[in-house]
């Protein structure tokens, strides 16, 4: 398995082609990271997911323009379209989705890395890049049926938007289930409680576990790697919703926040012991650590 550090200074390298706009050169960090033994599901978490939010920040804070962040976004999707071709076909289980940035949500990476993981695991999916008024989406979601919708808000302005699609959503019959997921979750002022929402994902891996939750299909297989990533995005997702600082949550758990920092990044082994302390300083049980849903998870590890 590739290490940690070799990732990030492939991610490091990933950066600096999509900054200097060399297509040749982001191609190249890909196509070492799979040599040294990368999955597609690495490569978008810890390569092309963390490089396009720098890219991001970079343009928000005008270190960068708007035409070389389209650029960048535009190698990343070229990159995202060849590894998505390689990709043999699971055995389809009938289950379709749509997924689509939340109206007035013009950012969609990260609609489309789960559109893709949702491919790499046999679903029917339709992907909708640009954002479709809540009308619209019902309109096609009524004649076009759909197991499940995911909505994804990277701006915390457009949750409002997110909420009122999913209920809007649920009044078809029979209604599709809602994935929420986004940048705009990790909000420190986040009411998660307030979404209208069956499940929430805080990246790609998250997002098809709870898919796969919402309509039965509870077999997936993660990796430890994927799990450690599940757990940690968990817990810092309920810390948010809290107002809770890492800084705090260390001080009532009693363990390090370094160690609870490690924890959300999913690049700390955990035992039974820390995540019980984490869950009781959290104020919640450990089900609802292991599982957002609150629902007894079958997902075999």
């Amino acid at each position: 398995m590739i290490e940690d550090n070799v990732i990030k200074e492939l991610e490091y390298q990933f950066i600096n082609a999509l900054l200097s706009g060399n297509k040749q050169t982001a191609n190249q960090v890909i196509v070492d990271a799979r040599t040294q033994g990368a999955r597609i599901a690495r490569i978008y978490l810890d390569i092309i997911s963390p490089s396009q939010v720098h890219i991001g920040e970079l343009w928000h804070n005008g270190s960068i323009n708007r035409a070389q962040e389209n650029l960048a976004t535009l190698i990343s999707l070229d990159i995202m379209d060849t590894l998505i071709k390689g990709v043999v076909s699971p055995q389809p289980h009938g289950f379709r989705a749509v997924v689509t940035p939340v109206e007035g949500d013009s950012h969609f990476i990260g609609a489309r890395m789960l559109a893709d993981f949702l491919i790499m695991d046999g679903w029917d999916v339709d992907f909708l890049s640009n954002p479709t008024s809540t009308s619209d989406l019902v309109e096609f979601v009524q004649r076009r049926p759909t197991d499940i919708v995911a909505l994804s808000s990277t701006l915390p302005k457009s949750l409002p938007n997110a909420k009122v699609t999913a209920e809007a959503l649920y009044t078809l019959n029979p209604a599709p289930k809602i994935l929420l997921g986004g940048a705009a979750l990790n909000s420190s002022d986040l009411d998660v409680q307030s979404l209208s929402c069956d499940a929430i994902g805080l990246n790609a891996i998250e997002g098809l576990r709870e898919a796969r939750r919402s309509v039965g299909l509870v077999e997936y297989q993660l990796t430890l790697k994927d799990h450690l990533v599940s757990i940690g995005h968990r817990i810092k997702l309920i810390r948010l919703s809290y107002q809770i600082t890492q800084k705090q949550l260390a001080d009532r758990s009693g363990i390090a926040r370094a160690y609870i920092s490690m924890v959300e990044q999913g690049k700390q082994n955990l035992t039974i012991g820390a995540i019980l302390k984490i869950a009781d300083a959290l104020g919640v049980s450990l089900n609802e650590l292991m599982t957002f849903s609150g629902k007894e998870d079958n997902t075999k590890v």
